[in-house]
């Protein structure tokens, strides 16, 4: 009895440490520095709201019925997402949808080159046109539209005023409290392991995956209260958080969280096995290669010391010790290629390498599926205990590798064309299923339907606990 009272002792106090609260009756214990957080949060909000306090009309003064202006089922998707919200906007309009897609940075950021465009850019490089767009826009969201979807970590507005500039993550987002005030919908879809989940819940549940990661040490960008504070805040504004297949962690384990892929939507014609090739991206290879392509997006921040999450040294590795074998094969290495290009490289590989340390797949590997490649990458089908595992998950053909095993899996891949093809034919009617911007729209307005009767979005259920 006495080392189950410890165990338990052991797991409250893990969950304090981390920010958590914990319930004793009608108590609930919470540490100093985090209720000191909190208190400081609460009073800037009440000292924000009264400063931004303005009589909004009622909900009826729209005059909208049930579906939205005209009858229509309405969303914004602000922010890029990649490219992921340009596709599902518009196939949710083949539905019948007023949906936009809308961005408001300089469309000559760096950046620009991992997204598609978008269906209105609100951005102007004067200053004073910029926030008048920002204003006219705003103004014209509540009468027309009865959900905004975001993405970006600390982005959580249309205005770059509101945006958080430190990881307390307690800036106010005074816009999106007045769209919630007048009853419009705000979803939200989360861009990686570290949105709204403590560093050492990922470490704990990946077995380590952190130690690879160049951001485990930078506490800006990732840490346990940073990271948490986001997801607070996310909690206690969004409606939905499209968590896209991560494990049930933290924030992303509540009630809130719709876990299977819901808005990573790529479109099946513009990533179809049988591309053309523009002479310009046309790969040299020589009589009976085999080519492995690999990527890192922003290397020079994403790699170094010795880190590296997606485990390039390892794929240089096993290449190398194939060749060693007699293996005609070489790596195509990409980085900072414009997104729309890149299909263009991948589609000519015969094996594509993504990362192989967190254990789920991101963009590349999605990219690389709705191609029809045969993919490596790591994936952990494991959940916390009580949490529904994923069928996305489980179902999904990539050809799971560490940076132990990735050259056993690679050489079976590459000796075997017949076993690709089988695996790249898998993989392309995977991700027609599950990231396809048609099937990704449909499964949107389920969602949607359900968050505008006031029940939760569902699509995989999270852990019996949570951050509450």
């Amino acid at each position: 009895m006495l080392e189950k009272i410890k165990a338990w002792l052991a797991v409250q106090y893990d969950y304090l440490r981390r920010g958590h609260a914990l319930r004793l009756g009608e108590i609930s214990l919470v540490r100093t520095m985090h209720f000191t957080n909190l208190l400081s949060r609460l009073r800037r909000a009440e000292r924000e709201l009264a400063r931004n306090a303005t009589i909004l009309p009622a909900r009826e003064d729209y005059a909208r019925d049930g579906d939205g202006s005209g009858g229509k089922r309405s969303v914004v998707f602000l922010h890029h997402a990649y490219y992921n919200y340009l596709y599902l906007a518009a196939a949710l309009r083949k539905r019948g949808w007023d949906a936009m897609c809308i961005n408001i940075d300089d469309p000559d950021g760096p950046d620009q080159k991992y997204f598609h465009g978008e269906d209105l850019s609100l951005f102007d490089a004067d200053p004073q046109k910029c926030q008048a767009n920002l204003d006219q826009f705003f103004d014209a969201i509540a009468p027309r539209f009865r959900m905004v979807h975001f993405y970006g970590r600390g982005r959580m507005s249309f205005f770059p005023s509101f945006f958080d500039r430190t990881p307390r993550y307690d800036t106010l987002p005074s816009d999106f409290l007045r769209l919630r005030q007048l009853g419009v919908k705000i979803g939200y879809s989360v861009c990686g392991c570290l949105d709204g989940v403590a560093q050492s819940s990922v470490h704990k549940w990946s077995g380590g995956a952190c130690d690879r990661c160049v951001w485990q040490t930078v506490p800006n960008i990732c840490s346990d209260v940073g990271n948490l504070a986001w997801g607070h805040k996310l909690h206690m504004v969004a409606d939905l958080i499209a968590t896209e297949g991560f494990p049930a962690l933290d924030w992303q384990a509540t009630e809130k969280a719709y876990r299977e892929p819901l808005t990573t939507a790529l479109d099946p014609e513009l990533w179809r096995p049988d591309l053309v090739v523009p002479e310009k991206y046309k790969l040299n290879r020589a009589p009976g290669e085999l080519i492995v392509y690999h990527a890192v997006g922003n290397i020079e921040t994403r790699a170094r010391g010795g880190r590296n999450i997606k485990g390039t040294d390892a794929v240089l590795a096993a290449i190398e010790r194939l060749k060693a074998e007699g293996f005609n094969v070489r790596i195509e290495f990409v980085t900072n290629v414009p997104s729309k290009d890149v299909r263009f490289i991948q589609v000519q590989a015969d094996v594509i390498i993504d990362q192989l340390n967190y254990g789920r797949y991101g963009a590349t590997a999605r990219e690389a599926l709705m191609l029809g490649k045969p993919t490596i990458c790591y994936i952990n089908k494991e959940e916390p205990t009580g949490a529904e595992r994923l069928e996305s998950i489980e179902t999904c053909p990539l050809v799971s590798a560490n940076e132990d095993t990735v050259y056993t899996q690679l050489k079976d891949l590459l000796q075997d064309a017949e076993l690709r093809r089988a695996v790249g034919e898998a993989s392309r009617a995977f991700a027609i299923k599950w990231h396809s911007a048609d099937a990704c729209a449909e499964r949107f307005e389920i969602v949607y339907d359900r968050l505008m009767q006031g029940l939760p979005p569902e699509g995989g259920k999270a852990a019996p606990h949570s951050m509450l």
